[in-house]
């Protein structure tokens, strides 16, 4: 054999095994080795990159891959990718042929045979071998979890590459102030970061467990490996995936109003172990109409404020409103027991509303990732149960308010009482609002009005007793309005505790033996005043002589 037939030869034998190696690594493609990893699906307005769609892949592999076994399809749109040796834990930016060189500068740049115009929302982008799908991806313009980014501008980024589930959970807008991070690690990059299950619905009906979790049961990577046991009760013996659902199937019979714990293990989710999971049932009965309550409605907030929706549980059973809805927001995805008579605040952010309203019982207020649009003129809230039953519903209109309210910023409207839907505006002596506790203006099914002192003696020496007056009233409308005063036996006025101020239905006010200027009074006698007076002309004055001892001025 000649030297050139030897050379052709060997240079035959080498294109055949680099062939052979190319075959053997885009079939470990099938594996979701090959993975979208970035979308740019609407660059209008992009802060400094290109203003060109684009998609990222990253080869999430030990080996190299040859893109041109590789298809790419926009929903039902497929074109070719070229010849690209695209080496591990490498980027390649798929755009169209009119900005390859735009992009070269932040690495490497391909462009399809054909490129298809990105949908700003709800497409479908997948990679496909020898027309088997290799990795997925549905996305929406929700997925970019926030408002502001979703109008453009901004790219979607994969959290962790190892997930190979089409779900938004793994998918956010990236953090980059250029608008994304073609050719290099996303912003958002996390390995750690695992699928967050939570358990939206259940049912329980004799000795079956319905279960709906946020990630489809599709997902499950292995259905036959996860123990399912309820702690101190039983472990279920068979389970079967319907519909999304997972059925579970116990040797014991579930019993009504029982709070059970729900232990989750070997679950495989997306390709990645979960850690042990617990959830909280509780199998109650049907809830009825009315049984849960609006109890108080927030719309107006004052500057920085916030709204918020007070219900309650009328039913003297306990009720887990898990999957509960205002409208059409979800109120908690998770286990959440509401004791009978207990009032519940949802509101976006806790803090704030405790830092406006003081007096709130924060125990009773519970964080929520969304409420509906409440407008400040007039709306409607509505409460449904999680089989989408309406529980209950309120109309209100800014003009609920009392007619003497002349600022209603921060003042909520109040149910006097559950057994009607009349609402009245808030006791600004409560603070304008009482979110998590009893209203300030529940209807006391009393014959008449009531003010009196706690005690006709105060001593603030800071011993715990009687430091302070205490003024307490009871009233049989809320339309009132207050004014309280302290004057000395000369008839001087020493301090005024409250001037036309809504009173609602109950309340208190205290004195803490100072006058206007901060200055302890001498001890001595002193004389409490009250007017209350409303809309239809009705009047009340009350004068109560008490005694301050013990004072901590010196004389």
């Amino acid at each position: 054999m000649t030297f050139s037939l030897r050379v052709t030869y060997c240079r035959i034998i080498i294109l055949t095994i680099l062939a052979l190696m190319g075959w053997r690594q885009s079939r470990a493609q099938a594996s979701g080795n090959l993975i979208i990893n970035e979308l740019m699906v609407n660059p209008n307005n992009v802060a400094a990159l290109p203003s060109f769609e684009y998609i990222e892949l990253y080869n999430n592999s030990g080996s190299t891959v040859n893109l041109a076994s590789i298809t790419l399809q926009i929903n039902n749109n497929q074109t070719s990718l070229p010849t690209y040796f695209l080496a591990p834990q490498q980027y390649v930016i798929l755009c169209s042929a009119d900005a390859v060189d735009d992009f070269s500068r932040y690495g490497n740049a391909i462009a399809p045979s054909r490129w298809y115009a990105l949908a700003n929302t709800g497409a479908t982008v997948r990679l496909l071998q020898q027309n088997t799908v290799i990795d997925q991806v549905s996305y929406r313009d929700s997925w970019y979890n926030s408002p502001s980014k979703r109008n453009g501008g901004w790219s979607l980024e994969r959290i962790n590459p190892d997930w190979l589930c089409d779900i938004n959970l793994n998918w956010s807008a990236t953090l980059s102030l250029t608008g994304g991070t073609p050719g290099k690690a996303n912003t958002i990059f996390n390995k750690r970061h695992k699928p967050d299950l939570q358990l939206i619905n259940y049912e329980m009906d004799n000795n079956r467990l319905t279960l709906e979790f946020n990630i489809d049961a599709s997902y499950w990577t292995d259905v036959t490996t996860p123990i399912f046991e309820i702690q101190d009760f039983d472990t279920a013996r068979s389970f079967e995936v319907t519909d999304n659902k997972v059925v579970l199937i116990f040797s014991k019979m579930l019993e009504e109003r029982t709070l059970y714990s729900l232990r989750v293990r070997s679950l495989t989710l997306c390709n990645i172990p979960l850690e042990e999971q617990l959830f909280s049932l509780f199998y109650q009965p049907t809830v009825s109409t009315k049984d849960i309550l609006i109890s108080e409605i927030l719309f107006n907030p004052k500057e920085g404020g916030v709204d918020f929706v007070e219900i309650y549980n009328n039913s003297n059973l306990p009720i887990n409103i898990q999957g509960f809805t205002l409208g059409n927001r979800v109120v908690t995805h998770d286990f959440y027991l509401l004791q009978p008579q207990q009032y519940l605040a949802l509101t976006t952010n806790k803090r704030v509303l405790l830092q406006q309203y003081p007096n709130a019982f924060a125990d009773n207020i519970l964080e929520v990732a969304a409420l509906p649009p409440y407008p400040n003129q007039q709306g409607i809230v509505t409460l449904f149960d999680n089989k989408n039953q309406l529980i209950d519903s309120i109309y209100y209109n800014a003009n609920m308010h009392g007619e003497l309210m002349q600022n209603v910023k921060g003042i909520s409207l109040e149910r006097r009482s559950f057994q009607d839907i009349k609402f009245y505006s808030a006791s600004t002596l409560a603070g304008g609002a009482t979110p998590g506790y009893q209203n300030s203006t529940a209807t006391l099914n009393i014959p008449q009005n009531r003010i009196y002192l706690a005690s006709k003696t105060m001593s603030p020496d800071g011993d715990g007793f009687e430091d302070e007056l205490q003024l307490l009233y009871e009233l049989v409308e809320p339309n009132y309005l207050i004014t309280a005063e302290i004057y000395n036996d000369k008839g001087v006025l020493v301090k005024r505790l409250a001037h036309l101020h809504h009173a609602g239905t109950h309340g208190q006010l205290q004195w803490d033996g100072k006058d206007q200027y901060g200055n302890h009074c001498k001890q001595g006698h002193y004389i409490c005043t009250v007017q209350i007076f409303n809309t239809d002309g009705k009047a009340q004055q009350f004068k109560q002589p008490f005694v301050l001892i013990n004072s901590l001025t010196r004389h």
